[in-house]
């Protein structure tokens, strides 16, 4: 009887010590598996933040292109413009110059 609780007790504790192990490795295999599950998870999220930014990038700088297209021709307009008006003006001018410079020394 001795010997068989022996036995018995040596089998339990072989049971245990192997439970013991079974529950380290389950809990190694887990903690590896969350460990690559966050680390691609992590990944994921620079990716999706990465493309994100360079969207949001490339639509600001398609407004800021039309705005300055839109700025680029409004301001030729006025450009445009500004220059007739000073056109007419510099050929009065002239005119007038050209008138005195006349009167004072002779047509001719």
């Amino acid at each position: 009887m001795a010997a068989n609780l022996i036995n018995e007790i040596k089998t339990a504790e072989e049971k245990a010590a192997k439970s013991v192990q079974d529950a380290r490795t389950g809990a190694a295999k887990r903690l590896n598996k969350a460990a690559a599950d966050a680390e691609s998870a992590v990944k994921e999220a620079k990716q999706s933040a990465a493309k994100q930014f360079r969207e949001k990038l490339q639509a600001a700088e398609r407004v800021a292109e039309t705005q300055a297209k839109s700025i680029v021709s409004d301001r030729e307009v006025k450009t445009k413009a500004m220059y007739a008006k000073q056109k007419e003006k510099a050929a009065s001018v002239a005119a007038w110059i050209t008138e005195e410079v006349m009167v004072r020394y002779g047509r001719g």
